[in-house]
């Protein structure tokens, strides 16, 4: 006769028995955590704040500012090799576009695959509470122009709740001068990143001479992701790198100067456009005019019309 079936194990492998059991089930029930339930990565949660906020930032695009260059395949094929370097955020930009890293990717693939890139640059999480606090610019919903503000919290899990949507204004580009750039002071030069509100400069007058005044104001800007700063030499040696908008003395803006041109009492020699990553600077002067010289080099301030530089 068939002995009952709890019986076929040794009495010393019972326990053995009961506790691969109680494993398993436990194994099971882990199993069944959902995915929500796991932290994710830094750069997957700014994606996942970007799908909440609608999937498009208003933000400086480096394709476009300071100054537009190149098709958006072309623009996208150039920064490709940056963003598969960047492996944290490529892993979870494929998972986001449902690629894989093996695949031969599309123009409109690698095209998704640099604006996920370029706008989680432009989404800063800053801790609070159990997770992560955000503040973006988005188009406003059937406006051209308009901008909204959005801010909320995203859990370490993704999950996002919006605070508060508030009109929002234009992002504040950097237009500014490079770090390290020598500011001349009576005493001598200073680097423009160590100024302070009440140190005495060289501005100039109305009639361009050169006078004593004081900084009323400074300001700085992290450059966005691609940022191109134009290094303008002059014939007597003088050179400086600031950004393609900054404003001259004389009312144009450095990008609008070409070789051959005659500024501040010399010649431009070249005005190349070199890759900078890092803090942008800039100040503003009492007196008149509000210029003030950048390695020599006598420039207009950008503080009069953006307060932050």
């Amino acid at each position: 006769m068939n002995e009952p079936r709890a019986r076929m194990f040794p009495p010393e492998r019972r326990g053995t028995g009961i506790v691969i059991l109680l494993l398993l089930l436990v194994g099971v029930a882990c199993g069944q955590a959902g995915p929500g339930d796991r932290p994710l990565s830094r750069q997957a949660l700014e994606l996942t704040v970007l799908d909440a906020v609608g999937g498009h930032l208003t933000y400086c695009d480096p394709d476009v500012y300071p100054l537009g260059h190149g098709t958006p395949v072309q623009n996208a094929r150039a920064r490709f090799p940056t963003i598969m370097a960047d492996e944290a955020a490529f892993r979870a930009i494929l998972s986001h576009e449902h690629l894989s890293a093996d695949q031969h990717f599309t123009s409109g693939q690698l095209i998704a695959i640099d604006e996920d890139y370029k706008q989680m640059q432009a989404i800063q999480l800053t801790t609070g509470g159990e997770g992560y606090r955000f503040t973006v610019l988005t188009p406003r919903p059937g406006s051209d122009t308009g901008i909204t503000q959005v801010s909320g919290t995203v859990s370490g899990s993704g999950s996002v709740h919006i605070e508060d949507r508030a009109v929002g204004q234009e992002p504040n580009c950097p237009i500014c001068l490079a770090a390290g750039v020598g500011i001349d002071t009576p005493t001598g030069q200073v680097p423009v990143q160590d100024l302070r509100t009440g140190m005495r400069v060289w501005t100039t007058d109305a009639r361009g001479h050169r006078i004593v005044g004081v900084v009323l104001e400074t300001g700085h800007m992290l450059a966005p992701l691609g940022h191109e700063v134009v290094r303008l030499a002059l014939a007597d040696g003088r050179s400086v790198l600031v950004s393609p908008r900054h404003p001259t003395a004389d009312g144009r803006t450095v990008g609008e100067l070409e070789p051959g041109a005659s500024y501040d009492g010399s010649t431009v020699t070249s005005t190349a456009l070199v890759g900078y990553g890092g803090q942008t600077w800039d100040l503003l002067p009492s007196g008149p005019t509000g210029t003030y010289f950048a390695n020599g080099v006598l420039l207009g301030s950008t503080l009069e019309l953006h307060p932050t530089g």
